[in-house]
């Protein structure tokens, strides 16, 4: 619990109206789009909500909350949109969320620096409208865009429908503010290039607040494009997909989408290899940029495609799939966000789908791909899904328990993903490239980094010495 003192303090800050202790809504603080009740199976109970949230309005204000939870010992969680799915903002040692959506100004935007300088809790769309306004754009393009926060995209270095030319969201970063857990406030030069000394704000991407909170970034941005190409390419083999993407990526070709992806038939009674009905797998490709180049680019691709048997099958199913990138957010938002209580289930869901998304060496993805589908038919789960996203190296699937004597319970999933997820660890890859790792991967972390864990420790420890910024992410 939190001291009257402490709340007092925090409201002279904060001011009074934004300091939140009221239960029905320090609930949505104490949760993201993963839910507070999964991935506790390493906590072995639920843990605590949050016992109050903070919403400054500015980095010295966020400053003087951090300087009062360090003496006073108290956990933060820094807070975004809420719409993570991996548990980032999960309270492990409850404590105060750090809402830092009334910080949302676009502080400047320069056109000829291609950099905008933005505060931390802008929601995507919203600076993607304004910089339209200028004839720009946005390279960092989830499925989030409507509710996610570029803070919070900072922190999980996400990557986007874009990502395959533009970059994950840490790419596009030129320079960061951060408030540090003592209260101190760093700043890191906005330049494309620095060879004096590390590059500081690295260690504040993907780091889920570990190290500190991010109130301000300097991004890169783009110019609208002045062309842009929808096309599909139909392929009878994952394989022959596979191999056009590779010689697409070694030629340096790079479409601002490219999803390769696999539609096995199900939900299948045996092995999903072993059914009769073919597989659907499509490229969905968007080019954009100059006129020029998207031409070049489509001729070049459409070439590699029909080198490995693929069929271009039109623009309208890659344009559906485009049109509609962002429909799931506007469900989430209309479901929770929008909503003035969220309310905790009473019992704890059964998990149904599991989405691994792993990194792995292009020389071993067909070999991983098919040991998944040994996994997964041993285990009894439905791949619903496999794909490559922006790039060769980039693999996901989507897997669902369709065995009757499973319903209510997730050990066999979780297991499995797990054991893919291992798999990819000893093949040489990363068990995560998009969503971070939360609670929800921390106890595979380990195991991943080795001695690089160490390193983390004692990074936490020295710039956290009370360990007060977000605890327990990251396995630290």
């Amino acid at each position: 619990m939190i001291s009257q003192s402490v709340v007092e303090a925090l409201r002279r800050i904060v001011g009074p109206e934004n300091v939140i202790l009221e239960e029905s809504l320090l609930e949505a603080y104490s949760l993201d789009a993963f839910g507070r009740y999964r991935g506790m199976e390493q906590q072995g109970s639920l843990p605590p909500r949050v016992h109050a949230a903070v919403r400054p309005s500015s980095t010295s204000k966020v400053a003087e909350v951090v300087k009062l939870a360090h003496r006073e010992r108290i956990p933060l969680v820094p807070y975004g949109g809420g719409t993570g799915i991996a548990g980032a903002v999960t309270p492990l040692q409850g404590g105060i969320a750090v809402d830092l959506k009334k910080m949302n100004r676009i502080v400047a935007l320069n056109s000829e620096d291609r950099a905008a300088t933005v505060e931390a809790g802008v929601l995507l769309g919203d600076l993607d409208e304004a910089l339209k306004g200028e004839g720009l754009m946005l390279g960092h393009d989830p499925y989030s865009v409507p509710i996610a926060t570029l803070g919070g995209a900072i922190s999980t270095n996400g990557v986007g429908y874009r990502a395959a030319k533009y970059g994950s969201m840490g790419e596009q970063v030129l320079g960061l503010e951060v408030v540090l857990p003592t209260g101190e406030v760093l700043q890191t030069r906005a330049v494309p290039k620095s060879s004096a000394g590390p590059s500081l704000h690295h260690l504040f991407i993907g780091s889920e607040g570990v190290f500190g909170i991010i109130t301000q970034a300097t991004i890169r941005i783009f110019r609208l494009p002045e062309a842009r190409v929808f096309k599909t390419v139909a392929f009878a083999k994952f394989e022959d997909g596979f191999h056009a993407l590779q010689e697409m990526s070694s030629l340096g070709l790079r479409p601002a989408l490219v999803d390769l992806t696999e539609e096995p038939p199900g939900p299948p009674d045996g092995p999903p290899e072993g059914s009769s009905t073919p597989s659907e797998t499509r490229m969905y490709l968007v080019f954009e940029g100059y006129a020029e180049e998207v031409e070049a680019q489509l001729a070049r691709t459409l070439k590699v495609c029909h080198a490995s048997r693929g069929e271009d099958i039109g623009p309208a199913p890659t344009r559906q799939y485009w049109d509609t990138r962002h429909d799931s957010a506007y469900r989430y938002k209309e479901r929770f966000i929008d909503r003035s209580v969220r309310e905790w289930p009473t019992e704890e869901w059964p998990r149904r789908t599991g989405y691994p998304h792993v990194a792995i060496p292009a020389s071993q993805v067909l070999e991983y791909r098919h040991r998944c589908y040994e996994i997964a038919s041993r285990q009894h789960l439905w791949v619903r899904e496999c794909s490559l996203w922006t790039q060769p190296e980039l693999f996901s699937m989507m897997l669902v328990d369709v065995s009757l004597e499973g319903q209510g319970e997730e050990g066999t999933l979780a297991q499995a993903v797990d054991e893919m997820l291992t798999l990819a660890q000893d093949m040489g890859g990363s068990m995560e490239y998009v969503h971070g790792v939360g609670v929800k991967l921390a106890h595979l972390l380990p195991r991943e980094l080795g001695t690089g864990m160490d390193v983390l420790r004692r990074l936490k420890t020295t710039l956290d010495p009370h360990n007060i910024m977000n605890p327990g992410k990251l396995a630290l």
